[in-house]
C-alpha cells in the first residue's frame, strides 16, 4: 500500500538536500580556498617566510590581514608597535625601542642639550601643581623671569588656559614640553600666599641641562653640598664648577648627594671618578655575552665633540683625592650613581650614609637602527659589570657604612624641598665630617 507525501513536505525536503548541498559545496570551497591561501603563502620567498618548518608570526600575520582585514593597516604605526613589544618580551627590563623622536630626545637629553624652557619642576601636591625648583642658566625661561617656587597652576593662557589639577600632573607637563621655536604658554602664581598670578608665553629653544648643583649647608656653614642629579655629557665640567666654587668660599667639607641618581653615561663617570683617583687605578670590569672581560682605568683621555666634556688630562687625575668628604645615597641610587658609591667605598675614599641602593649592575648599549633602514634606535643589554672589588651588586645594592632612614615626616617631603635640619640623613652625613 503506498503512502502519498504532501506537496508541502515534498518542498520542506527539496529545500533541504538544497541547504545540504550548498553547504557541503561550500566547506568544501572553503577549504580549497584556505588551502591556496596557505600553499601560496608556503610557496612564496619560503626562505623569508619558513624557519625550520614553522611559520614566520609576523609573515603570516601580515598574509592574514592583507587577505582579510576590513581596515587598511598603518604599516609604520604596527612596525614600532612591533618593535616595543619585542624588547619588552626579552626578557630584559632595560631593553627599550625608541621612535625616531624618542631617540633624538634621548641623544640631546644625553648630551646635557635639551629643547624646552628650561626649569626644573615637581608635583606639589599641597596646591596641585607644577612647583618650579630650578631655572636653568641662559635658558629662556630665566630670560622670562620664571622664579623658583612659582606654581604653575594652568597650562595655556586666556581662554584656551586648562588647570593642571584638571589635567593631571603628568598631562599637564606633556603638554609645557615641546620643540625649539615654539610656544610654551602657562599661568603662574607666586608671591605671599601664591596671590599674584603672571602669564607667561616664552618660546621654547635648546638649554644645556643642569646636571649638578651646588650650595652652603643651611646647618653648618663650613660644609658644601654637591648634589649630583644624573651623569650626562655636562657632569664632569658642572661638578669640577662647583667644587671649585666651594671652594673658593672657603668651603673643604664636602657631602656629595647622589640620592635618586638613576646613573647615565659611562664617560661621564669614568672622568669624574678621575678627579679622585691615582692614574692606574681600576674603576670598573666589565663583561660581555661571550665571556670577554675588560678593565677600564684611570688614564688621560683626549675626547672631541659631544664628548669634549669627559676629557681627562693628567693635571685632573686625582685633583680631589684629599678632600674631606661624605656621599649620601638611598634606594634610588642607582648604575652609574652606585659605580660612583662603590669606588668611594672600595677606595676608601669616604664613608658612605644612608640607605642600601638600588642595585643595577648591568650595562645597556643604544644602538641606532638607522643603518639598517629603520628609524629610531634599540636600547638592550650588552654587559654586566663590577667595581673596583670585583663582587657585583646586580640586584643586591650597596649596603651603606652608616644606615640612616629618613624619619615618616621627611619621606613624604620631596627631597628638593627636605629643610637641610629635618634631613636626618645628611645631618647624620655632618656628624661623620666633624
Amino acid at each position: 500500500m503506498s503512502k502519498k507525501i504532501s506537496i508541502s513536505v515534498f518542498i520542506f525536503a527539496l529545500l533541504a538536500a538544497i541547504l545540504v548541498t550548498f553547504l557541503c559545496a561550500f566547506v568544501v570551497v572553503s577549504r580549497v580556498y584556505d588551502a591556496e591561501l596557505r600553499d601560496a603563502y608556503l610557496d612564496a620567498e619560503t626562505p623569508t617566510y619558513i624557519s625550520d618548518g614553522r611559520f614566520d608570526d609576523l609573515k603570516l600575520l601580515d598574509t592574514l590581514f592583507e587577505a582579510y582585514a576590513y581596515y587598511d593597516v598603518d604599516d609604520e604605526a604596527v612596525g614600532e608597535a612591533l618593535l616595543k613589544a619585542y624588547a619588552d618580551a626579552t626578557g630584559d627590563k632595560y631593553a627599550e625601542y625608541y621612535t625616531a623622536e624618542e631617540f633624538e630626545a634621548m641623544t640631546s637629553e644625553n648630551a646635557g642639550e635639551m629643547q624646552g624652557i628650561g626649569i626644573n619642576i615637581i608635583q606639589n601636591t599641597e596646591y596641585d601643581c607644577i612647583e618650579v625648583i630650578s631655572v636653568m642658566p641662559d635658558s629662556p625661561a630665566l630670560e622670562a623671569g620664571i622664579q623658583p617656587g612659582d606654581l604653575i597652576v594652568y597650562v595655556g593662557i586666556g581662554d584656551a588656559r586648562e588647570s593642571v589639577s584638571v589635567l593631571g600632573y603628568t598631562n599637564a607637563v606633556t603638554k609645557l614640553q615641546g620643540l625649539a621655536g615654539t610656544k610654551a604658554e602657562f599661568v603662574v602664581r607666586r608671591g605671599d600666599g601664591y596671590s599674584e598670578e603672571v602669564e607667561y608665553s616664552i618660546e621654547r629653544g635648546y638649554v644645556t641641562t643642569q646636571s649638578v648643583t651646588h650650595r652652603i649647608c643651611a646647618t653648618d656653614s663650613s660644609v658644601g653640598i654637591v648634589k649630583i642629579i644624573q651623569f650626562d655629557l655636562t657632569t664632569p665640567t658642572q661638578f669640577c664648577e662647583a667644587v671649585d666654587a666651594l671652594r673658593g668660599q672657603g668651603i673643604e667639607k664636602f657631602v656629595f648627594d647622589v640620592r635618586y641618581n638613576p646613573g647615565g653615561d659611562l664617560q661621564s663617570i669614568l672622568a669624574v671618578l678621575s678627579y679622585f683617583l691615582n692614574e692606574g687605578d681600576t674603576i670598573i670590569s666589565t663583561l660581555d655575552n661571550v665571556g670577554n672581560k675588560t678593565f677600564m682605568t684611570v688614564e688621560p683621555i683626549n675626547l672631541t665633540g659631544d664628548y669634549a666634556g669627559c676629557s681627562v688630562s693628567k693635571k685632573d687625575i686625582g685633583k680631589y683625592k684629599d678632600l674631606n668628604c661624605v656621599v649620601l645615597v638611598n634606594d634610588s641610587t642607582a648604575s652609574a650613581a652606585e659605580l660612583f658609591t662603590a669606588n668611594f667605598r672600595d677606595y676608601e675614599i669616604a664613608p658612605i650614609v644612608g640607605v642600601t641602593t638600588y642595585g643595577k649592575g648591568s650595562m645597556q648599549s643604544i644602538l641606532s637602527l638607522a643603518k639598517y633602514g629603520h628609524s629610531g634606535g634599540i636600547k638592550l643589554t650588552t654587559k654586566m659589570y663590577f667595581p673596583p672589588n670585583g663582587e657585583s651588586y646586580d640586584g643586591i645594592g650597596i649596603t651603606p657604612d652608616i644606615e640612616v632612614e629618613l624619619d615618616e615626616a621627611a619621606s613624604k617631603v620631596n627631597i628638593y624641598k627636605l629643610a637641610d635640619a629635618d634631613d636626618s640623613q645628611l645631618q647624620r652625613a655632618l656628624q661623620e665630617l666633624k
